[in-house]
């Protein structure tokens, strides 16, 4: 094999890497709220759906820069940690005012969390916000369910086929007017402003979480 067919194979073996590692989808979701994870798995379950991983601790945390120009423009900078797996996201504006959440998602896997953010960091971001949650995946015709517990409840995300995502939430005994499209940030300070705490801090687990108020 000469030169140039090794180049062409390491060209084709490096897209293919790429391709493994960044992700760029349009992403189409709901929340559904549930009283506790125990009854949205059973509900889940009752329906058909299948594990697709357990229950994984996800650490998050939203980047901006001094002038919050991202935030502004309703634009997302992500970086999460669930497992021992770190993920880099980038995720436009939500198109559409409907009943269901679309925008377009930009996802690369990375080796190292920590190195990301200070990279970041360099650029000019800086952590805004963080929030916490234990996340369970299953499987449906069309979709992804996602059962996640957070600090202040418990929500159900059904990503996919827009078709999908109505007749699986019909299921679950949910009716469009009940579909929640707000981010956790959203839900957050919605909660916060009820209970009269600070939002920040609202949704995280871990006490070391303080070390990130601003």
């Amino acid at each position: 094999m000469g030169v140039r067919s090794l180049r062409r194979s390491g060209a084709k073996a490096g897209d293919a890497t790429m391709r493994a590692m960044s992700r760029s989808t349009r992403e189409i979701e709901i929340k559904l709220p549930f009283a506790t994870a125990e009854d949205a798995v059973l509900r889940l379950t009752a329906i058909g759906a299948r594990p697709a991983s357990g229950r994984v601790f996800e650490d998050n945390r939203i980047l901006d820069d001094d002038g919050r120009s991202l935030s502004r423009a309703g634009k997302l900078l992500r970086v999460r940690t669930a497992g021992d797996r770190a993920v880099l996201t980038v995720k436009a504006p939500v198109e559409s005012d409907t009943r269901h959440k679309v925008r377009e998602e930009i996802e690369v896997d990375v080796e190292d969390a920590g190195a990301s953010l200070r990279l970041l960091e360099r650029l000019g971001f800086r952590t805004i916000w963080r929030y916490q949650k234990y996340r369970s995946t299953f499987t449906l015709p069309g979709l992804e369910a996602t059962v996640d517990e957070t600090p202040i409840g418990c929500f159900v995300e059904l990503e996919g086929d827009p078709r999908a995502i109505d007749r699986t939430a019909a299921d679950l005994g949910f009716p469009a007017d009940r579909y929640v499209t707000a981010t956790y940030r959203e839900l957050a300070e919605e909660h916060a402003a009820r209970s009269g705490r600070d939002v920040e801090g609202i949704l995280v687990f871990l006490p070391e979480a303080e070390e990130d108020r601003s």
